[in-house]
């Protein structure tokens, strides 16, 4: 079996946002971890962190460049698409900021 680009590529382009989605967002975990995705998500000490902001900033402003399948495999969202998961979870850590790539 494959394994994900982002456990093989950690390096790659989306794999830090990829990897924190899967860690904190996935249906099966319980709500403190998404809890706890918000409460890091305010650090700006963690390299982490600053790395998925900005990665998920970038998916945001160019959704095309964001390894969808991998995503969704990662979070199994329900939100219909990628960009509609990752606008939600933008405005959920960063209410107080607008949503990158919105007129």
């Amino acid at each position: 079996m494959n394994e994900p680009f982002w456990q093989t590529r950690p390096d790659a382009p989306f794999a830090t946002l990829i990897n924190v989605a899967r860690t904190y967002c996935h249906p099966e975990l319980d709500e403190d971890a998404y809890e706890s995705l918000r409460r890091l998500a305010q650090r700006d000490d963690d390299d982490e962190m600053t790395t998925f902001k900005q990665e998920l900033r970038d998916g945001l402003v160019r959704p095309e460049k964001v390894p969808q399948a991998e995503l969704s495999r990662a979070v199994q969202y329900d939100d219909g698409s990628a960009d509609k998961f990752l606008r939600r979870l933008w405005h959920d850590l960063y209410p107080d900021e607008p949503v990158p790539g919105q007129a």
